[in-house]
């Protein structure tokens, strides 16, 4: 048993008849107030996050107003032969008693008088209502919502984390300025908030909804953004914006009426997954990023899906890339990517290949775009293979001063849904390559209908005094390898 009594308030409600335990967690410690259940400050808000590890827990629901600091005091006993026993309690005491929870007052700068005042390990809750930014949080501390509103009125930053291994969860921010220069945005977290956690925020009617400034090892968890919708899109900001930071994980974010989703500026060895983009210009926007994954996201009704620029080493896999306005995945100046396992489906182009070389593309479905792949500007030595074009309006648009040879050095080549040929060694490979400008991709890129006519003996026919006979023939794709039928190889 132990006494445990809040402070820090005129009259400080005391806590009888209960039992407590304070124990000493991984990375710190912090006290435990059972019964009522007035404030649970258990958890791991000073926990160090390296990696990518979990944060904070959520616990509890209603707190009284004004400002408390909670203490509390453990009366050591003897325990028979347990001296290890002792010397645990006391350290735990002595983490128990530095322990704080603040709760604002109902005044308009009392979030900010809090923020000026609180310690390493302190937790700030936000009670129901409006508070007003801009708040600057130079304390390791972790701030949980309880129903309340951030509102920064329009002006500049609304939350501002300058302090390492500080919790942000649970919070509704809004009400940023625009400037994009600034970056005004509801949170921003600065060079040296590493190791942070924000999760499961609602950041609303901002500039930018987030603004991550050369940091690391920070996580962006579970939280909801949405831009300004009346705003156009060239004068909106972006809803996560990531710039210079490394081993960063992106995880589980709804971001819709952006300018980009999730911008990615000068970042290396990070991981951006299991996110839903919807409704802005770019879904995900690489630049100048590299050794980086971006897995299982959903980008949909956006202008273009996923925008890989400038970067190299990035690996792209099992993400769901539909009804884009321009382009599924857009590669400019994009080297040594693997492509693997997508669903490009319903875009404006599938994908959109610009001076882009040394990529690896396979696996990936892309069907029932108006363009399944364009290239051109010397994009060259990708190695294209086990791939399905199906039932694109026009399989491939290709501009190059020489055929572009995919199928070769004992690689598969791909699945075309108008390939008209034979497998008759059974192989599963068609016994002759497939050309993008043959008399029979034209004629069903024209005349849709024409697909009735796949397989007959007419069409062979022509097909074959093409090859023999070709007239003003172009630079084209040549798959060597067209495969008879297509599933995704499993790794």
């Amino acid at each position: 048993m132990c006494d445990a009594r809040m402070q820090g308030h005129e009259s400080a409600t005391s806590i009888r008849e209960h039992g407590c335990s304070s124990s000493m967690q991984e990375h710190g410690c912090f006290p435990s107030v059972r019964g009522r259940k007035l404030h649970d400050v258990g958890g791991d808000h000073t926990a160090s996050t390296r990696g990518h590890g979990s944060a904070a827990s959520v616990a509890d629901n209603s707190r009284p107003l004004g400002v408390y600091r909670i203490r509390g005091r453990q009366r050591l006993r003897s325990f028979s032969g347990s001296w290890a026993v002792g010397v645990f309690l006391f350290f735990s005491w002595i983490c128990v008693s530095h322990a704080r929870v603040w709760i604002p007052e109902k005044s308009e700068d009392s979030l900010q008088k809090i923020a000026a005042q609180v310690s390493d390990g302190d937790v700030i809750e936000i009670p129901s209502g409006r508070w007003f930014g801009p708040i600057h949080l130079k304390r390791r501390v972790t701030m949980r919502g309880r129903g309340g509103v951030i509102d920064g009125r329009g002006k500049g930053k609304v939350l501002i984390v300058e302090a390492p291994n500080t919790i942000l969860e649970g919070l509704i921010v809004q009400g940023s300025g625009s400037d994009l220069g600034g970056p005004d945005s509801c949170i921003y977290l600065a060079k040296t908030a590493v190791r942070s956690i924000v999760r499961k925020n609602t950041m609303r009617d901002c500039a930018f909804g987030l603004w991550l400034h050369e940091t690391d090892d920070v996580q962006i968890l579970d939280n909801h953004v949405h831009g300004r919708e009346q705003v156009k899109e060239a004068d909106r900001g972006n809803g996560i914006h990531l710039f210079d930071g490394s081993r960063l994980l992106i995880r589980g974010n709804r971001v819709l009426h952006a300018r980009d989703g999730i911008y990615v500026s000068a970042v290396e060895d990070s991981v951006i997954m299991e996110n839903h983009l919807s409704h802005q210009r770019y879904g995900v926007h690489y630049m100048f990023s590299y050794r980086n994954r971006l897995i299982r996201n959903k980008s949909h009704h956006n202008l273009t899906g996923l925008a890989l620029m400038q970067s190299h080493h990035l690996h792209v896999e099992e993400n769901d890339v539909q009804h884009n306005e321009r382009h599924g995945i857009l590669f400019r100046d994009a080297q040594y990517c693997t492509i693997r396992k997508n669903i490009l489906h319903h875009n404006g182009e599938g994908m959109f290949f610009f001076s882009s070389n040394d990529n690896t593309i396979e696996d990936n479905s892309i069907q029932k775009n108006r363009i399944g792949a364009r290239i051109w500007a010397g994009t060259i030595r990708n190695r294209v293979r086990n791939n399905a074009f199906v039932h694109n309006d026009q399989q491939i648009f290709f501009v190059g001063s020489s055929d572009l040879d995919w199928g070769t050095k004992g690689d598969n080549g791909n699945y075309w849904s108008d390939y008209i040929g034979w497998d008759q060694d059974k192989d599963g490979i068609g016994d002759r390559p497939y050309r993008l400008d043959s008399f029979s991709s034209r004629l069903l890129y024209q005349y849709p209908p024409s697909v009735m006519l796949m397989r007959s003996p007419s069409l062979e026919l022509l097909t074959h005094l093409e090859q023999r006979l070709p007239v003003l023939r172009v630079p084209t794709v040549i798959d060597h390898r067209p495969l008879m039928s297509w599933r995704p190889k499993k790794r």
